[in-house]
């Protein structure tokens, strides 16, 4: 890269780039921020916590849509041909949902533990799960199978067998989609630490100058201490050179989108 020398008769002489090589640039600009943004591996750990929250919440809601589908089996086990005048026909409504609010409550602690790394494989913790479902499911299959009024009818039973084994293996699935998404974030938390340490470690190693080399733009580390990732250099000096000059706040602030603050920062540190 030959020393910078500003020509202003070549600064004058150079075309006005065009509306489209503006804009291309513009676009070309955005890709490399967006792909150094990408490629940081704090992004990859704000992800896997939001995808962890996102199912979650699905599974939850999912989970009391077909709790609420077995209540009405455990109902009609318990009330049977009770009148609505008898207190057991109203009582009968609240035992599901209890079974269903301390599974509900067992699992949320399940998942906060394994959200934070601490396995939860305690035998009494396993049988209180497997024995709440168990009662829903016996429940109401014998409510499908024996019903307290009508015919039998294949097609409730077949719903009142498959829907609590379903609610009984997504009670087994929701700890294993906590323990994957925390797995891979702590990766990606032990990529991001590496990173920094790596940057650390270089930075240390780098021996000082101890001549002062004919000044350039590209020759010279201009970003030294802001910490800027490595395609926002690259457009900066680019652009540079292409002017022959150091950028400005506004100019900075406009190529690469920085706020006002940092832009004069780093229009600071190019001038020095």
């Amino acid at each position: 890269m030959k020393p910078f020398q500003h020509n202003k008769k070549a600064d004058e002489d150079r075309p006005e780039p065009t509306r489209a090589v503006r804009r291309l640039r513009h676009q070309l600009d955005e890709a490399h921020d967006v792909h150094a943004l990408a490629d940081d591996p704090l992004l990859a750990v704000v992800n896997a916590d939001r995808l962890r929250v996102s199912i979650s919440r699905s599974l939850w809601w999912f989970l009391a849509i077909g709790l609420g589908f077995t209540t009405t089996g455990v109902h009609d086990f318990l009330a049977g041909d009770l009148p609505v005048t008898d207190p057991l026909w109203w009582g009968a409504w609240l035992v599901e949902p209890a079974l269903a609010g301390i599974l509900i409550t067992v699992l949320r602690w399940e998942s906060e533990m394994l959200a934070r790394g601490q396995h939860v494989d305690d035998g009494p913790v396993v049988k209180l799960k497997r024995l709440l479902l168990a009662a829903t499911l016996v429940t109401n299959v014998w409510s499908a199978v024996s019903p307290s009024k009508g015919p039998v009818s294949a097609g409730n039973v077949f719903l009142h067998v498959v829907i609590p084994v379903v609610v009984f293996l997504l009670a087994e699935v929701m700890p294993i989609v906590q323990q994957r998404c925390v797995a891979v974030r702590d990766a990606a938390l032990r990529e991001a630490t590496r990173r920094d340490a790596a940057r650390t470690e270089a930075a240390r190693e780098t021996p000082p100058a101890t001549t002062a080399p004919t000044p350039t733009v590209s020759s010279l580390d201009p970003f030294a201490g802001l910490r800027l990732p490595p395609p926002m250099c690259a457009t900066l000096t680019a652009r540079m050179d292409e002017l022959g000059r150091p950028l400005t706040a506004p100019e900075v602030s406009e190529l690469l989108r920085l706020p006002a603050d940092f832009a004069a920062r780093v229009a600071d540190q190019l001038a020095a």
